[in-house]
C-alpha cells in the first residue's frame, strides 16, 4: 500500500517536472520572440528616419529644380523675343 502511494507520488512529481521543463522551454521561446520583435521595431524606426530624411531632401531638390526650370524658360523666352526683334528689323 505504501509502495503504491509512493509510486503515484513519484509519477506525479515526474509529470510536474515535465511540466516545469515545458514551461521553461515556452518561456525561452517567448523571450526569443520578444527580442525579435524589439529588433524589428528598431529596424522599422531606422527605416522611418531614413525615409523622412529622404523626403526632406527630395523636397529641397524639387524647389531647386523648379527655380532652374523657371530660369530656363525665362532665358528661352528672352532669347525668342530677341531673335524675333532681330527678324523684324
Amino acid at each position: 500500500m505504501e509502495d503504491l502511494r509512493l509510486s503515484r507520488i513519484e509519477s506525479k512529481l515526474d509529470k510536474l517536472a515535465d511540466a516545469v521543463v515545458s514551461l521553461a522551454r515556452m518561456e525561452e521561446r517567448m523571450l526569443t520572440l520578444f527580442k525579435r520583435i524589439d529588433n524589428y521595431e528598431e529596424q522599422q524606426e531606422k527605416l522611418e528616419e531614413r525615409v523622412s530624411g529622404l523626403e526632406i531632401e527630395d523636397a529641397g531638390k524639387n524647389s531647386v529644380i523648379r527655380v532652374i526650370e523657371k530660369l530656363t524658360w525665362l532665358i528661352v523666352g528672352i532669347a525668342l523675343a530677341f531673335f524675333t526683334d532681330l527678324l523684324k528689323r
